[in-house]
């Protein structure tokens, strides 16, 4: 069955490389962006200035890099 193998199989090897790489980038950004929004939104509703955007931030950087971990790398 190996043998039958097309080139274009052998070119699919190597995409999940860039792919995961690209994976772990959305990660980041996405929790960056998802849970600083949500401490923004936080510190519009209760009257803050800049209280809960960086603890948003703090929150999306460590749960981005928890999710990469328990998805890639613990794996």
């Amino acid at each position: 069955m190996n043998e039958h193998r097309s080139a274009k199989d052998a070119a699919s090897d190597t995409e999940p490389s860039s792919a995961n790489g690209m994976t772990l980038v959305s990660y980041l950004l996405g929790g960056l962006a998802f849970w600083g929004g949500v401490g923004w939104v936080a510190d519009q509703l209760l009257g803050f200035s800049a209280l809960f955007l960086p603890i948003g931030l703090g929150v999306g950087l460590v749960g981005s890099i928890y999710l990469i971990y328990t998805q890639h790398v613990r794996s």
